[in-house]
């Protein structure tokens, strides 16, 4: 029998959304998120896991060492990984420069160690644990579909994949939870902001082949259109729904107030919503992080 499975919450970064001054910790926004949702995850008591799920950051090699210990202080398994270039990838065109190295995120697929892993944003601030999310019935391991025609150009599927995520919302103005006749924007693509996937080698393949297909998916919003494609409810590995409620883009204070999971938010810049509730939250969360760890060093 096979033993316990193994299950991760995983985030990115990479120091090309830092800019100037990438030694400032206190200025690096993105780091200081990265930290928060460590925190969140493994330290806080109103949000950690209970079941023990390990909590990954995995970094590109531009990531400082000063970043690397802190992380590893703050109790973060770090994982490095090397940028994702195709072979003809001179076509692809990101909306933002920023977002240049983000195919490397595809690398969170080789991280086979593990059975299934949530991938999340590091700008997300919680409201209560998400243990329960790999028990609900999207997060589940699916067989790939063989009654959908593959296309010749493409590589092999794995036998059984994992996508499972929801749609974003258009703006702050959604009934809740959002779904796609209220609020939710894009029928049939989901947010790659936050996603269950099951790692494969496979499958990581495969995403790379498709960097070297020029118009294969739009460009424009990098591995979130890619992953979409290779994800599309007509194709052969269609990703699965899982509730709104465990997290929302754009959150407003009815979502709040109704106990969303997480918030899809940097606490750093004025919120969608401009609720004032809402930002004297997510920044209490931060300022308490920081107590935490002053308070350990």
């Amino acid at each position: 029998p096979e033993g316990p499975e193994r299950l991760a919450y995983v985030t990115w970064l990479s120091s090309t959304v830092v800019g100037e001054n990438s030694e400032n910790l206190d200025e690096d926004n993105y780091f200081i998120a990265t930290r928060l949702l460590v925190w969140q995850l493994l330290h806080n008591e109103k949000t950690r896991t209970t079941n023990n799920i390990d909590v990954v950051v995995v970094v590109t090699p531009d990531v400082s060492e000063s970043r690397i210990w802190r992380l590893k202080k703050d109790g973060a398994i770090v994982k490095h990984i090397e940028f994702v270039h195709g072979n003809n990838d001179g076509w692809l065109h990101p909306s933002e420069s920023r977002w240049s190295d983000i195919m490397s995120k595809l690398r969170v697929w080789q991280l086979t160690e593990y059975s299934r892993i949530l991938m999340l944003d590091s700008d997300m601030v919680l409201q209560r644990p998400l243990d329960g999310i790999f028990d609900e019935p999207g997060a589940q391991i699916m067989p790939t579909l063989t009654n959908v025609t593959a296309k010749d150009d493409e590589p092999d599927l794995p036998e059984n994949y994992l996508l499972a995520s929801f749609g974003e919302t258009f703006n702050e103005d959604h009934g809740y939870p959002p779904d796609w006749d209220h609020g939710l924007k894009k029928y049939g693509k989901f947010c790659a902001g936050f996603f269950i996937l099951k790692p494969s080698e496979t499958i990581f393949n495969y995403y790379k082949a498709l960097l070297d297909i020029e118009g294969r998916f739009d460009s424009k919003y990098m591995e979130q259109n890619l992953l979409n494609y290779a994800h599309r409810w007509d194709g052969a590995m269609p990703w699965r729904e899982i509730p709104t409620t465990w997290n929302i883009r754009s959150i407003n204070d009815h979502d709040f107030d109704e106990g969303v999971a997480s918030m899809h938010e940097k606490w750093w810049d004025l919120i969608f919503s401009k609720s004032e509730k809402i930002m004297g939250f997510m920044k209490a969360q931060r300022w308490q992080m920081e107590g935490y760890y002053k308070a350990i060093d």
